[in-house]
């Protein structure tokens, strides 16, 4: 990171009423080199230019951050490029995360800038995610299962019920939503097994838009 990127992660950290360690700083910039090299071979991210990747993509993911609990058991489902579970883990230690991609290639991705960054609290597993759940140690394992915006809600939720433990959260990132709608019925929640716990309105810094953050809670 030059000293006009980290001046944009402080400033967009600052309007999300969070503190940046010189830990988590110094993981991100890592991450950011990784991407830029990556880039090279193939595309991860529509624009990956540093300044883009942390204003719409990064920041995004932080945006969440004080919706979730500090320490406990995360997956990512559909990681991606590590959006958002690598960037909240690498912001909080204490969040222990599986990050699942069935793409090869981002998959590899995910394995090196973790083992590159330095960072301890991710494990990536790379398959669907109606296989991986079905596995000893992901089965019903998690306190907390993230998305961002990879499938419709039913989906996401239908995927995350087999990874979380009773009174687990799911937590769907979403666009800005529209008159008002919560983007599922209760009685879907209901049929999935989960009830919603609530709706989460936010501003992105420097003017990257509106977006909504749906969190459900698994039923026993």
């Amino acid at each position: 990171m030059d000293r006009n990127d980290l001046s944009l992660m402080l400033k967009g950290a600052c309007f999300l009423n969070l503190s940046l360690s010189p830990k988590t700083l110094s993981i991100l910039n890592l991450y950011l080199d990784e991407l830029q090299r990556w880039a090279l071979v193939f595309n991860l991210v529509g624009q990956h230019d540093s300044a883009t990747v942390i204003q719409r993509h990064i920041l995004d993911s932080l945006a969440i951050s004080h919706l979730l609990p500090a320490g406990g058991s995360f997956v990512d489902l559909g990681s991606g490029a590590g959006f958002p579970g690598f960037i909240l883990a690498a912001a909080e230690p204490g969040r222990e995360y599986v990050l699942v991609e069935v793409r090869r290639k981002r998959a590899n991705f995910l394995r090196e800038v973790a083992r590159s960054t330095g960072i301890k609290n991710i494990m990536v597993r790379e398959g669907r995610v109606e296989s991986l759940s079905k596995q000893d140690g992901l089965v019903y394992g998690f306190d907390v299962v993230t998305t961002r915006a990879t499938w419709s809600t039913s989906q996401f939720l239908a995927f995350s019920a087999p990874f979380l433990k009773t009174d687990g959260i799911a937590l769907t990132m979403q666009g800005p939503r529209k008159g008002g709608s919560t983007l599922i019925e209760d009685t879907d929640c209901d049929a999935l097994g989960f009830d919603l716990d609530g709706t989460h309105d936010y501003s992105l810094p420097f003017g990257e838009g509106d977006r909504c953050a749906l969190l459900f809670k698994k039923r026993g």
